[in-house]
C-alpha cells in the first residue's frame, strides 16, 4: 500500500527528484566553492556554510552517470543530514515541498507525474566510499591516483 512522504521535490538538469524532508536540514545558496584536486567526480567541491566546511556532492556522479556541471558561487543545494554527515547536494531548482505518495521507490506529484525518490544514506555512502577510494589510491602512489575512481550505478549496492 503507497505510503504518504514528506518531500521536497527539485530538479537538476531535465531530471527531478525527490528527497525526505527530514533529512534535509536547510536550503542554501552556495557561497564559494572550493575544487579539490584530489576528490572523486562525486564531490563537486567544499563550501563554507555557517562557519563549517561541507562538501559539495554530485547526484549524477554518485548515481553512476556523468559528471554535472561544476558547482559554483550562486548555485542552489541541500543540505542533508544523514548517518551524522552533513553534506551539501546542489540542484538546479527547488520546485515544491509537499506530502505525496511513495510508490516503488518514487512519489507521484499532483500532476501524476513520477518523480525518484532518493536515499540520503546510500548517496552519502556512496561519496564516503569514493572518497576512502581516491585516497587509498594517492597513498599507493601517483600512478593509482591517476586511475579512475568508478561509481556504482544508482540500483547497485555494495
Amino acid at each position: 500500500m503507497p505510503e504518504l512522504r514528506n518531500v521536497i521535490v527539485f530538479a537538476i538538469g531535465a531530471a527531478r527528484y525527490a528527497l525526505e524532508l527530514r533529512w534535509v536540514r536547510e536550503v542554501v545558496t552556495l557561497g564559494f566553492v572550493t575544487i579539490v584536486p584530489s576528490a572523486p567526480t562525486a564531490v563537486g567541491g567544499v563550501c563554507n556554510l555557517h562557519g563549517a566546511i561541507l562538501p559539495v556532492l554530485d547526484l549524477s556522479a554518485l548515481m553512476g552517470g556523468p559528471t554535472g556541471p561544476p558547482a559554483r558561487q550562486g548555485d542552489g543545494a541541500l543540505v542533508l543530514e544523514t548517518d551524522g554527515v552533513v553534506c551539501a547536494l546542489r540542484v538546479d531548482q527547488v520546485e515544491h515541498v509537499a506530502s505525496l505518495q511513495e510508490t516503488d521507490g518514487a512519489v507521484i506529484d499532483g500532476a501524476g507525474r513520477s518523480v525518484t525518490l532518493l536515499d540520503p544514506g546510500l548517496l552519502v555512502q556512496r561519496a564516503v566510499d569514493a572518497v576512502a577510494e581516491a585516497g587509498a589510491a594517492m597513498a599507493e602512489g601517483p600512478a593509482a591516483a591517476a586511475a579512475a575512481v568508478p561509481v556504482l550505478p544508482a540500483n547497485v549496492r555494495r
